[in-house]
């Protein structure tokens, strides 16, 4: 699957990811890093340059989010991912503690302790501040300190009902808020902070949603070898008979005014419906927020970048120049991927009309504003479905998809930039994720301008074709596939002509390697390159669709 990158998608990648930041929780862009110096013109510079939207959640704050609630009830996967979320859109360090896999409750607290304390990550802001007079340890100092969130969850509920971090009672949490306090009330100078905590309880009302994830679960412990092909319906029923017994002791969150002092979140079939207590301040708001899209039943999404355009063909960055041949080719096939992959249609082969079957689901399309995806999803069918309530792939377009803005190098090639502009191109190379070309965009920028549709995705249930551009889709794909954001721009992914089927559920957190060079498993890449190629030269349309017919997905 591997292609070679035209130079405009070398450029746009970096030279090589050691030249990515090193440290992932930067409190500014490490191109900016130059700024901060005393110079003979700016001998009193800055100390730290004001924070940007994808760096808010690294402000000085530390959370505790506590998941409590009945046993296969998503809890381990919406933390994880919750835990992923919080780092890359909001830059917050996250760490994820499993008490089912901590030996006993002091250890989990003294953990705990170490990661929410000030430690070697922050020292050089402190030596800075201390240049400037201003003591590092003071109150008023706080915010130029990394925020960070521990989010803690327990894999295997029923082994730890007991346990102070469960939460599974009014007198276990009441220990968790004293324990966390004691934290926060430490000696100022070992690095205290004072520790927000909130607890996130799920609970499930509907059968349905139930069954699906008692089913992921048995199906994760199948695929382990915990558990024989032939003895699921008996695991099945092992597991609604462990709920039962757990229902029976544990305490949920109390609406009657006696838990009214705690922070929570209630959240009843996944966002469905939402309770909200004491939930103040920005980063617990971007929380509620996601945690009212995010759900771990299994849906599809597709990401797919656009058919080749004039600009690709000349290496210029940015613009909305239209598709080439070869572009047009891969519309016409991306069509029917869309049409009988995702859509599970049939076309009728005597009038060319897109019908249902047995297999046909509810599916969407997003594209950018830019016309080189729009013309890449042109051929895609919109037949109505389900007695005309639903249109298949009904196209909507986000402008906060669109590729990044190269600003003064719109239009300009690689060799362009590194002639006309050095110093753009030199301060790209060694900080990809945080330098902002000329009057246009960074990675960061991209981050912060596509959160809002990562929310709205993160809430369907259907299968979602997104027809964008390459700098977006590395970051959609990075979040998605757990990889993180600094290493997202040296992704050597979405060359063109491929589409990447990921499909997400419970198990998908097991398989997440962070590895920038590695499809995870639960990734499919369909390539149609030699498709493409193949197809190129045949003009005749009845030809080409003939041939596109007989391409085996």
């Amino acid at each position: 699957m591997a292609h070679a990158p035209s130079p405009s998608d070398a450029f746009e990648r970096g030279n090589s990811m050691d030249q990515q930041p090193k440290d992932a929780n930067l409190l500014y862009a490490k191109s900016q890093e130059d700024l901060l110096r005393v110079k003979s013109h700016n001998p009193a510079p800055t100390t730290v340059p004001p924070p940007i939207a994808a760096l808010a959640g690294n402000i000085g704050e530390r959370h505790v989010l506590v998941f409590v609630g009945l046993p296969l009830r998503g809890k381990r996967t919406i933390a994880l991912r919750l835990k992923r979320y919080l780092r890359f859109f909001h830059g917050a360090r996250c760490r994820a503690f499993d008490i089912a896999a901590t030996s006993g409750s002091g250890a989990v607290l003294d953990e705990l302790g170490r990661f929410l304390r000030s430690d070697a990550e922050t020292k050089g802001v402190n030596v800075r501040l201390e240049r400037d007079g201003i003591d590092p340890m003071d109150a008023n100092a706080k915010h130029v300190d990394s925020g960070r969130v521990a989010v803690v969850y327990s894999s295997d509920a029923s082994s730890t009902f007991y346990d102070t971090w469960s939460g599974t009672s009014k007198e276990r949490r009441r220990t968790i808020l004293r324990q966390l306090e004691e934290l926060s009330d430490g000696d100022a100078h070992s690095g205290a902070r004072k520790v927000k905590t909130i607890f996130i309880e799920t609970t499930l009302t509907k059968q349905a949603l139930k069954d699906e994830v008692l089913s992921q679960r048995v199906a994760r412990d199948v695929k382990k070898g915990l558990v024989k092909p032939e003895d699921v319906e008996r695991e099945k029923t092992a597991w609604r008979r462990r709920i039962d017994e757990y229902r029976k002791l544990y305490v949920t969150l109390q609406e009657d005014g006696s838990e009214d002092d705690l922070s929570y979140i209630k959240l009843y079939n996944y966002g469905e419906r939402v309770m909200t207590n004491r939930m103040r301040a920005y980063l617990p708001q971007r929380i509620v927020q996601f945690l009212t899209a995010t759900h771990p039943t299994a849906h599809k999404i597709y990401l797919c970048r656009h058919g080749e355009s004039e600009y690709n063909t000349t290496g210029r960055l940015g613009g909305n120049s239209p598709i080439t041949a070869k572009g047009v080719v891969f519309s016409e096939i991306l069509a029917r991927f869309a049409g009988e992959k995702i859509c599970g249609m049939r076309r009728d082969e005597s009038t060319g009309e897109w019908c249902e079957t047995s297999s046909t689901k509810r599916a969407r399309l997003w594209t950018s504003s830019l016309i080189r995806t729009i013309q890449t999803a042109a051929h895609i069918p919109h037949p109505k479905i389900s007695n005309g309530d639903w249109e298949q792939m009904s196209p909507r377009v986000y402008r906060n998809i669109d590729e990044i803005f190269a600003g003064d190098c719109e239009g300009m090639t690689p060799e362009d930039i590194v002639l006309n502009n050095p110093q753009a191109a030199h301060l790209r190379s060694m900080d990809k994720i945080g330098y902002r070309y000329p009057r246009g965009e960074s990675y960061f920028d991209l981050i912060s301008r596509i959160e809002p549709c990562i929310q709205e995705m993160e809430s369907y249930t259907e299968p979602v074709l997104i027809v964008s551009h390459q700098a977006i889709l590395r970051l959609i794909f990075a979040y998605l596939t757990g990889v993180d954001r600094e290493k997202a721009p040296g992704m050597n992914t979405f060359a063109q002509n491929v589409i990447y089927e990921i499909t997400l559920d419970a198990s998908c957190e097991d398989l997440i390697t962070n590895d920038v060079d590695a499809v995870p498993s639960f990734v499919v890449a369909h390539d149609f390159n030699a498709d493409v190629a193949r197809l190129e030269g045949v003009t005749d349309a009845e030809a080409r669709r003939a041939e596109i017919d007989a391409i085996q997905f």
